[in-house]
Formats: structure tokens, C-alpha cells, sequence
């Protein structure tokens, strides 16, 4: 056994137990880091995001967050376990290596937000000239197909001046009177 002991430590570098410990430390770090990314992002994506009153600023607030951080982690942590470094440059990589996940983090996060469309209904004035489909016919009124917010509606209108329309016909909404929307 000491003879084992003796080869162990006449074999290997003297900075050798700093490197495992670091590296374990670091398989440590990155391994929780993954594990809590891969536990947000099944929750995110079987369970939803619960917090949906959130204010988009691109402010430091945003990058400084639990998943800044974990993303830090995973960047940073992986790169130290795979080199296996110890020397101040390889911190300093390690470090900047971090940082470009949360910044990568950040502009993913800010196209998603982007991607959100708020649905701002349009008032009856803004149909006015706009070009609709007689769907159906009911005495003296009609039901038209007509583009709102990006989306075909069905609206009743009335016609102007007793102008008889089939279905499938086109006309264009004209005016708008009390609420009521007319074509022509």
C-alpha cells in the first residue's frame, strides 16, 4: 500500500489534486446548472409560464436573473470542467464564456417577446372602406365577412338605400351610424 501511495504522488504533478478538486467543483456547478435549465424548461414547456404580467425592458434586471445565472453556470462551468484549467487565463475564458450564454439568453428572450402580438380591437370607425363578403340575408340585414385585427369576422350591416345583395356578393362598408355599420 505505501508503495502505491508513494507512486501516486511521485507520478503525478504537485498541482494535481488542485486540478481534480476544481474540476470536480466545476462538474459540480455545471451539472446543477443543466439540471435546473432542463427542469425549467420541461415545466416552461409541459406546464406554461405562469408569470404573464411581465414588463419587456431590456434592462439589467433581465440578465441578472435565476436563469441569467443558471445559464452563467453552464456556460462557465462546462468550459472549466472540459479544459480543465487552473491558471488565470483559462478563469478568464470561463468568465467570458458565462457571459455569452446569459447575453445569448437575453437576446432569445427579447426576439420571444417580440414575437407577441397584442391584439388591439379595431374600433367600427376604422372599418370604413374596407371591402367585405355578403354571407347571409335576413330581411334588411345582412351578415358580412370582413378582415378584423388580421382575422375574417362575421359583422350585420345594413344596406344603403335598399340595395339588394346576394350571397357571395362584395361590397365595401361605407359609414358607420349609432353602431350600425352600412355598406354600398
Amino acid at each position: 500500500m505505501l508503495v502505491w501511495v508513494k507512486k501516486f504522488f511521485i507520478s503525478y504533478p504537485p498541482n494535481y489534486k488542485c486540478k481534480a478538486m476544481t474540476s470536480t467543483v466545476f462538474l459540480l456547478v455545471a451539472s446543477v446548472a443543466t439540471a435546473v435549465f432542463l427542469f425549467q424548461f420541461v415545466f416552461s414547456v409541459f406546464f406554461g409560464d405562469m408569470d404573464t404580467d411581465t414588463d419587456v425592458d431590456a434592462d439589467l434586471g433581465s440578465i441578472i436573473s435565476f436563469k441569467g445565472m443558471t445559464h452563467f453556470c453552464i456556460g462557465m462551468g462546462w468550459y472549466m470542467y472540459l479544459t480543465q484549467g487552473t491558471d488565470i487565463t483559462s478563469y478568464a475564458i470561463g468568465i467570458a464564456v458565462g457571459l455569452i450564454f446569459v447575453f445569448v439568453l437575453w437576446f432569445l428572450y427579447k426576439k420571444a417577446y417580440q414575437l407577441q402580438k397584442e391584439n388591439k380591437p379595431e374600433k367600427p370607425d376604422a372599418l370604413v372602406g374596407r371591402e367585405c363578403t355578403v354571407y347571409a340575408h335576413d330581411g334588411e340585414r345582412y351578415v358580412v365577412q370582413v378582415a378584423v385585427n388580421g382575422a375574417l369576422r362575421e359583422m350585420d350591416v345594413r344596406s344603403i338605400g335598399g340595395k339588394e345583395y346576394r350571397t357571395g356578393d362584395k361590397a365595401v362598408i361605407s359609414k358607420v351610424e349609432a353602431g350600425v355599420l352600412y355598406i354600398q
